[in-house]
């Protein structure tokens, strides 16, 4: 590398580094509580229906296709 892109190399990692760091937002994660809000979304939602009939249609044309 030459002395050029090493100097916008570290300005840029200087740059991205500080503007991360002011643009952090400190927030307390609860990782159980968010699984288990996506989960009841998933139920309430009916998207584990559209789940269970596409893994039984996937699986019948499968066998459909396979013989």
């Amino acid at each position: 590398m030459t002395v050029s892109s090493d100097s916008v190399q570290l300005f840029l990692w200087k740059s991205l580094f500080n503007g991360a760091v002011l643009a952090q937002q400190v927030s307390e994660t609860n990782v159980l509580t968010d699984m288990q809000k996506a989960f009841n979304n998933f139920i309430q939602t009916g998207q584990v229906w559209a789940m269970l009939a596409g893994i039984v249609i996937g699986y019948t044309i499968r066998n459909i296709t396979a013989s």
